[in-house]
């Protein structure tokens, strides 16, 4: 299956014809290369589908798993994303539909997928307490196996070839989203009580550090994706950009959703001595870290795919 063929056409400047040529040829291979891509893609939202409307009338839910996503998510998602799909005709206003379609099918997969880490956390019995919550985990697996055939789709036709003009602000935009959880736990280790009234409210001794390390490793991700050393490997700073997106987008919505639920009704819970804006700034800038960093390892695939062409002319 080659859905990325004709890679060439799907840049400014790589292929000779101009304009609305250029948008028509590269439509064109789309459509061809992708076939494959799009049966399967309309597969998995089926089997999404069929598995989110089974999960209604299984609603014995362990608690961790009450307050991934909205139950109607993954039903959503399913059927935008199969509207996105498949192509009634190639008029440029329907085309323009689809894609806004297939884009928010994409991003509430990626919602119904949420939660898909602390399954697997409970499947491994690393947080045994309330059992595993088997029909979501499937909706979701299948969901997440969703998501990246719908990415594929999204990402290999731009809407406009303007769109596809890469840019660096987005890792320094995640850059700065990665920083308030590590700086805070290091402040918190050493002794700092902001966001806290009570010493070791956030753990004891150098513990807060341990947590902060996967948030050091995503700001210091985030500004490779900027700036990149000649000697590192591109395919692997791509499969690292585009996996920590993938598991902070499965973390951040969900997040967000919990606490926007529990303010609605009233029922906010935060660790003892813990002020409410901490969990707030945190899940907000985890859910707009996916986004940013997700954005900034598009626009380095974009830069390295014009860097390779402009070599090979």
């Amino acid at each position: 299956m080659r859905l990325n063929s004709n890679e060439k056409q799907q840049f400014p400047g790589s292929s000779p014809l101009p304009g609305k040529e250029q948008i028509i040829e590269s439509q064109s291979s789309h459509k061809s290369g992708s076939r494959a891509g799009q049966w399967i893609a309309l597969a998995l939202c089926a089997a999404v589908l069929l598995a989110g409307a089974l999960e209604q009338f299984l609603r014995n839910q362990p608690d961790y798993a009450r307050t991934f996503a909205p139950n109607w998510i993954a039903i959503a998602a399913a059927v935008l994303a199969v509207a996105g799909i498949i192509q009634l005709n190639n008029r440029p206003k329907w085309l323009r539909i689809q894609g806004a379609l297939r884009w928010s099918g994409l991003l509430l997969m990626l919602w119904a997928a949420n939660g898909l880490p602390f399954d697997l956390l409970h499947l491994a019995g690393l947080m045994p307490i309330g059992g595993v919550d088997w029909p979501g985990m499937a909706t979701r697996t299948l969901a997440l196996a969703a998501v990246i055939m719908l990415a594929r789709l999204a990402l290999a036709l731009p809407f406009a070839p303007g769109a596809t003009r890469p840019a660096t602000w987005y890792g320094y935009a995640a850059f700065v989203l990665a920083l308030p959880y590590p700086v805070l736990r290091i402040c918190w280790a050493f002794g700092g009580m902001i966001g806290i009234t009570i010493p070791g409210a956030a753990g004891s001794g150098f513990a807060p550090l341990f947590f902060a390390i996967p948030w050091m490793l995503a700001a210091i991700l985030s500004l490779l994706l900027v700036s990149t050393p000649h000697w590192m490997p591109r395919r692997l700073l791509l499969v690292a950009g585009w996996t920590a997106t993938t598991i902070v987008a499965m973390i951040g919505p969900m997040a967000c959703w919990t606490l926007v639920s529990q303010l609605m009704m009233g029922t906010i819970s935060v660790p003892n001595g813990m002020k409410i804006w901490i969990p707030c700034l945190f899940y907000i800038s985890w859910l707009f870290w996916a986004i940013a960093a997700g954005a900034a390892t598009r626009s380095y695939q974009l830069r390295i795919a014009s860097s390779t062409d402009n070599t090979g002319a």
